[in-house]
């Protein structure tokens, strides 16, 4: 098996920390990343677990297809859409961690993503930077798209 590179929306993640946070600290922190208000979200102290909204991948899905179609210039990604279309549940999945480290605050983010789509073999087995530059592009730019703050991307293999 090889190594590959992957580009997803983040189902369900989980985040923790060793410091006792509160809400606001928690939103803060993690919308940097994940556009947290398109998840149903449970806060704890040091935990905080959310589940995309099924509607938000549901209504978005098709259209953040074309728009990543419009950004490669390629459709063969649409393979993936054609056998899943808006039915999160029929992406395949894989489990992806980032480490966020804020204003002396270390948190382990872990993310269960629906893969939209896997791009051949990489030569580099460990990669730290791409994940996180792909995740944060994602999260910043405006695609008028719910699902652009909701995407992560990973090397898996």
């Amino acid at each position: 098996m090889g190594t590959f590179y992957t580009l997803g929306v983040a189902k369900n993640f989980s985040a923790r920390s060793h410091q006792s946070l509160s809400r606001d600290e928690w939103i803060n922190l993690l919308n940097d990343r994940l556009d947290i208000k398109e998840y149903t979200i449970s806060f704890k102290d040091t935990e905080v677990n959310g589940s995309l909204k099924k509607e938000v991948f549901k209504e978005n899905i098709e259209d953040f297809y074309k728009k990543l179609v419009a950004i490669i210039e390629n459709d063969f990604i649409l393979n993936w859409f054609e056998y899943a279309k808006t039915d999160m549940e029929r992406y395949e999945s894989s489990i992806t961690k980032m480490e966020i480290n804020q204003e002396n605050i270390h948190i382990n983010l872990e993310a269960e993503l629906a893969i939209l789509f896997i791009e051949g073999k990489v030569m580099v087995e460990e990669f730290n930077t791409e994940p996180k530059l792909m995740n944060w592009l994602f999260r910043h730019v405006n695609l008028s798209n719910k699902l652009a703050g909701c995407v992560m991307s990973d090397i898996v293999g």
